[in-house]
């Protein structure tokens, strides 16, 4: 098996003196989804927040790709890693959605045909009605399927979604499905997403990490198939009755 992506080890996390996070030993593999679920303060989001680097920890506590993820710098870090939050950031300018996007997109300039993927990206996620639109004036969740779609565009090796399905109705929740399904399965990116509701991801998850007040109580490993996907519930088809005999003749 190829090294971890994350490497996670005697990680604690404190906060007025309590602890927020305990995590003992995680390993990350790359090209997989990991669904981190639990109760509201079980240590989702500071998790999410250690590994976006949001949260300062000592030395070697997390590796990144078998490097200290303290030694790499911020602006190198975050081209390889995207980071969704559960509440959006606010431009202080009027700025139009496709302005938004393309100048947020343009910051990952490793990429190749930025203009391609934002074009491609506009398409999976039906975005065209609001690319007009102020971005400022969008609901909580138009910003963050804008969020969303910026992320997926800027293609890189990790995605890290906190607050899972938040604001989106079941349609958007299906189209992400389908494109993060198509990003870990066939362009090999690492998807580690929070949680409170693991149901909706049963299709693309690999692995289900329950934690409860800072802790890992139980982690669980699906097999990875390429050819069950198919974004809704299929319809179980009606069970064929037997046909009908008909009586037997009467005999004279």
């Amino acid at each position: 098996m190829k090294n971890p992506i994350f490497n996670i080890s005697k990680l604690i996390i404190k906060k007025d003196n309590h602890k927020v996070l305990d995590v003992r030993k995680l390993d990350i593999h790359r090209g997989s989804c990991y669904v981190i679920y639990g109760d509201i303060g079980s240590g989702k989001s500071t998790l999410l927040n250690v590994l976006f680097k949001k949260e300062k920890i000592d030395k070697n506590l997390v590796k990144y790709e078998s490097k200290d993820i303290n030694s790499i710098a911020s602006s190198t870090y975050n081209k390889d890693v995207c980071y969704i939050p559960q509440s959006q950031s606010m431009p202080w300018l009027k700025v139009t959605v496709e302005n938004y996007i393309e100048k947020k997109v343009n910051t990952y300039n490793n990429l190749s045909d930025p203009k391609k993927r934002i074009s491609n990206v506009i398409s999976k996620m039906k975005l065209k009605k609001y690319l007009p639109l102020d971005y400022r004036k969008l609901s909580d969740g138009e910003k963050r399927w804008i969020e969303l779609a910026v992320a997926i565009a800027s293609d890189t090796k990790v995605l890290l979604i906190d607050g899972f399905g938040q604001y989106l109705g079941e349609d958007k929740i299906n189209i992400l499905s389908k494109i993060l399904y198509r990003k870990i399965n066939y362009d090999g990116a690492t998807v580690i997403i929070s949680t409170h509701v693991r149901e909706r991801l049963a299709r693309i998850a690999s692995v289900f990490i329950r934690l409860d007040e800072g802790k890992i109580v139980s982690v669980r490993s699906k097999g990875k198939s390429k050819n069950n996907y198919r974004g809704r519930p299929q319809k179980s088809s009606p069970k064929k009755s037997s046909p009908k005999k008909s009586p037997p003749k009467k005999t004279q």
